[in-house]
């Protein structure tokens, strides 16, 4: 997740959109007074990214923490986390500061981000055993697009598609003055050369489209 007060932007990190990569390639271009959360893998340090009260270093540190005592907690000081929803950033920005800053996010066909989803989970070892079906049904997964909506309406500015992403970083660079080379490639999951409509069969794929309905609809998706 960034937050550059020296180009005017917000970039939310989804999942499974090479968010992590982008957060990269953007990361060197940045001012020491800007905002980034921590990469894991490989190690970036985060700036910025939570106040001097302890409560939201844990907070914004330790995701554990944040499950015990709840993401709210401490909005009234500041703390940012990977995945942070716009809805929960709001609060700890200046209101006209939020509404002028250009809000970027990022989405994926959900069938394709599901199979993906499913291949990453499986290379860490916590569905292991599972067929995909079974992760469909039993595997709660998080929606890209709770992370740039508040009450089923979308507060991104652009919400682009991942499949088109070499057009989006474009858009961004042109806005923002941002350049962009080849990506890093970090945490590709492999999943074969299957492709990912293999995957499903006449129900699951019918199970996908009624739950993700919206996602379908906002950016053009079909199977």
């Amino acid at each position: 997740m960034i937050i550059s007060h020296s180009r005017r932007f917000i970039l939310v990190k989804s999942r499974k959109t090479a968010s992590t990569s982008i957060e990269r390639a953007i990361i060197p271009q940045l001012d020491v007074n800007d905002v980034w959360t921590p990469i894991s893998i490989p190690s970036v340090d985060g700036r910025n990214y939570y106040s001097a009260w302890p409560i939201d270093m844990m907070t914004a540190k330790w995701e554990w923490f944040r499950d015990l005592v709840g993401r709210d907690i401490a909005l009234h000081h500041r703390f940012y986390f990977d995945h942070m929803p716009l809805a929960r950033l709001r609060p700890t920005l200046p209101a006209a500061q939020f509404g002028s800053y250009r809000k970027y996010a990022f989405d994926r066909n959900p069938w394709d981000f599901l199979v993906s989803f499913y291949a990453y989970r499986k290379r860490k070892g916590e569905v292991a055993n599972w067929d995909f079906d079974r992760f469909l049904h039993e595997f709660p997964v998080v929606q890209n697009r709770a992370l740039y909506t508040e009450n089923g309406a979308v507060i991104a500015d652009r919400v682009f598609r991942f499949e088109e992403l070499s057009g989006a970083l474009g858009e961004i660079a042109a806005e923002t003055g941002l350049s962009f080379d080849a990506l890093p490639e970090d945490k590709r999951s492999y999943r074969g050369s299957s492709e990912y409509r293999s995957f499903y069969s006449a129900s699951s794929r019918d199970l996908v489209a009624e739950r993700w309905a919206e996602t379908i609809a906002l950016l053009g998706y079909d199977f």
